[in-house]
């Protein structure tokens, strides 16, 4: 059965004393982009917007941070080989607290006893399980998750889908706006020049049109 993600169970989840986990952090405002895009889930038995969902780049860390309902629910990052998550941890939990899965295309988060996982989603690539890991980061109050991707080079349009379903508007919780999109293409594409060219600055590089695939752009992706 489809089902759209509750993310109001987060609200007391990952409760925080830090400021910076409240979308009405000033510097993330200035980050959204003009053409903010959002995703509006509305309860199935009637027309009440129960969820509005968002993604946008902190302009301070470079971080792309999902947004239900104006709530940081988690940020993330990529690079060539990894994508980053940023899960606001809740006050006073030991790392031994946390179950987190990592499968090849499913990621689970929840806390040991509770009945339920509060991230139980499809990833939005495969990972290799085998290399990803996962840590309590006790400064920053986060769960860091790392997902290796499974196909080097490929870009992450998002962490997680959101849904189970083929409908039309199925993925629409995480969708990002195309300049977003765009941004997240040319910071790998770059990041993959300079690895296959050392000794050159390629980061006031710029590209005419849409950017290309880093992963198969001019023969491919090159592996180490």
């Amino acid at each position: 059965m489809s089902h759209r993600i509750d993310y109001s169970r987060f609200n007391n989840v990952g409760d925080s004393d830090d400021d910076s986990d409240s979308i009405k952090n000033k510097d993330i405002h200035r980050g959204i982009q003009k053409d903010k895009q959002m995703s509006i889930a509305k309860h199935p038995a009637s027309n009440e917007i129960s969820t509005v969902t968002r993604t946008i780049q902190d302009p301070n860390t470079g971080r792309c941070v999902f947004l239900c309902n104006e709530t940081k629910i988690y940020s993330w990052d990529q690079n060539l080989d990894e994508v980053n998550l940023y899960i606001p941890a809740p006050p006073s939990q030991q790392a031994s607290s946390f179950e987190i899965r990592i499968e090849p295309q499913r990621l689970q988060v929840g806390i040991r006893g509770h009945d339920r996982f509060f991230i139980d989603e499809e990833t939005f690539s495969k990972v290799n399980t085998k290399e990803s890991s996962w840590y309590l980061d006790k400064d920053s109050k986060e769960i860091h998750i790392v997902l290796i991707k499974a196909h080097r080079g490929q870009v992450w349009d998002r962490v997680l889908k959101g849904i189970n379903t083929d409908e039309k508007d199925g993925d629409e919780q995480h969708i990002i706006d195309p300049f977003l999109q765009q941004k997240l293409r040319k910071d790998l594409l770059l990041e993959r020049f300079q690895e296959e060219h050392r000794g050159f600055d390629f980061r006031d590089a710029e590209f005419n049109g849409s950017v290309p695939d880093p992963r198969e752009f001019l023969g491919g992706v090159k592996y180490s």
